[in-house]
């Protein structure tokens, strides 16, 4: 049992050795204040986990002395015990901030009881508080990672896209050159920070490879080789300035790239074009729908579509089920401009098994 600490305010000196005496047989750490006012000088100096006070006292009572515990916002449960009781101070004191209520004269057995009870309750509240506290650390760097992983994936994909454009025109500035590579060793290493954070708040979270694919790839080399063909890619993402980078990316291979903000309009435009868009590139947290439910819409209109997912969260039980359902590639947020142009190289390229070929592995 921890040493808890009590302070003991009664201005009757053998009401207090009295209390003294019984709450140290049980382990307790025990002060004493003859008065309010010597409470209030302690509290500002020590540190207590409970305090045990008389009601009627001279000077400061114990209601006043519970009401500026109460607004000095002091971390500490309180018990008030009185002979004069009534309903109203008996509400009075819990409303102000009390534990509990005990009358005099004073039953030792139940004293102890409702002091085991009153840290009981501090010990609850303090196991709450610190869950909640968790739970908002969790979220804030769960959110954190989503909201900088997107632009961190648009600057390392234009640090990308600048480098292939001074090859393009034969510049060799290797000033310009040193600045790009300090960027893109920068921007992963913010990367790597926020996967550690990540990794400190859900250190058991499931962690997906990039590129893992949950089906075999099977290649068709003939549509790998014909970079002149219209290989159409709808690109649902609702950060702007990663769906256009997104575009200048695959622009530059030949890709026919659509664009899409939201889960709806993503999924309407693969309802009206199906039969041209041969891979979709979805963000798995759209602000008007989670991407498990997209990629099941998009399945329902196509059951063969070709789904890479992408997302700046970590990995969690919803992915790896569009994983289960379908979904073909993930991408982790921030990826580069390789890692998204070999998904979808490999994506496009995918050839579902035939029946023929399944029975045959099966045997």
């Amino acid at each position: 049992m921890p040493a808890y600490k009590i302070l003991v305010v009664d201005d009757d000196y053998a009401s207090r050795l009295m209390l003294k005496r019984a709450l140290e047989e049980h382990q307790y750490k025990v002060v004493l204040a003859s008065s309010g006012q010597d409470a209030l000088n302690l509290i500002e100096s020590e540190s207590f986990d409970l305090v045990l006070t008389d009601l009627i006292m001279g000077g400061i009572s114990g209601i006043e002395l519970i009401r500026q515990l109460n607004e000095r916002k002091v971390d500490v449960a309180s018990i008030l015990l009185t002979g004069h009781a009534s309903i109203e101070t008996a509400v009075e004191a819990i409303r102000l901030g009390a534990s509990d209520y005990l009358l005099k004269p004073i039953n030792l057995g139940e004293l102890q009881i409702r002091v085991k009870r009153a840290f009981e309750r501090t010990e609850l509240e303090r196991r709450l508080y610190e869950a909640e506290r968790k739970l908002t650390y969790n979220a804030t760097i769960a959110t954190a990672n989503h909201e900088i992983n997107q632009p961190l994936t648009v600057i390392i994909s234009a640090i990308d896209m600048v480098k292939m454009e001074l090859q393009k025109i034969g510049a060799t500035n290797q000033r310009l050159t040193n600045y790009l590579q300090l960027m893109h060793k920068s921007s992963h290493r913010i990367a790597n920070i926020l996967r550690k954070l990540r990794e400190i708040s859900t250190p058991k979270i499931q962690e997906v490879p990039l590129g893992m694919k949950m089906i075999e790839i099977k290649e068709d080399r003939k549509r790998v080789q014909s970079p002149g063909d219209n290989r159409y890619v709808l690109v649902i993402e609702d950060e702007e300035n990663l769906r256009h980078i997104m575009q200048s990316v695959l622009d530059a291979e030949s890709y026919k790239v659509i664009l899409a903000e939201t889960a709806r309009e993503g999924i309407d435009l693969y309802r009206a074009d199906k039969h041209l868009i041969e891979v979709v590139v979805l963000d798995f947290n759209l602000p008007d729908a989670d991407g498990l439910r997209v990629l099941q819409e998009l399945r329902n209109i196509d059951e063969n579509v070709k789904v890479i997912l992408t997302s700046g969260f970590a990995v969690d039980k919803s992915i790896q089920q569009a994983l289960d359902e379908g979904a073909l590639h993930f991408l982790r947020k921030p990826f580069d401009r390789e890692q998204i142009l070999e998904a979808v190289k490999k994506v496009y390229a995918y050839q579902p098994s035939s029946p023929e070929e399944t029975a045959n592995k099966t045997q």
